[in-house]
């Protein structure tokens, strides 16, 4: 007998054992139909009342992948923040020193422009 199984033994009348056990497998195959967890009550003639239900387990295809039908490398608008206007080939990036607030004096040294800063409130 299951270590767990021998408290309900315990508390029923050995009379009423068959009925126990019929009531418990009902209890298991409820159980491995569901898939829900439940607190049961068992009374000294075998009888089960359960007493509490869990939430019913949420379903395992809950989020499906579908795969783009046209891979990204074929539209620059899928892989990017640029609008579908702009055309790769006729945008360039730009690096402006004055508008961008940061000053490269050495190598790896960054520094940020004290033109920009606000002294905040004392």
């Amino acid at each position: 007998m299951h270590p767990d199984l021998q408290r309900y033994f315990t508390h029923v009348l050995p009379l009423f054992w068959p009925w126990l056990v019929w009531n418990l497998v009902r209890v298991a195959r409820w159980h491995a139909r569901t898939g829900r967890e439940a607190l049961m009550a068992v009374d000294c003639f075998g009888n089960i009342r359960l007493v509490c239900l869990a939430d019913a387990p949420p379903p395992d295809d809950l989020y499906t992948y579908e795969a783009p039908r046209i891979p990204r490398w074929e539209r620059s608008a899928l892989c990017s923040d640029v609008p579908v206007c702009v055309r790769a080939s006729s945008a360039q990036v730009r690096y402006d020193p004055v508008k961008s607030g940061i000053v490269i004096y050495s190598h790896d040294i960054v520094r940020i422009s004290p033109v920009q800063y606000v002294r905040g409130p004392p």
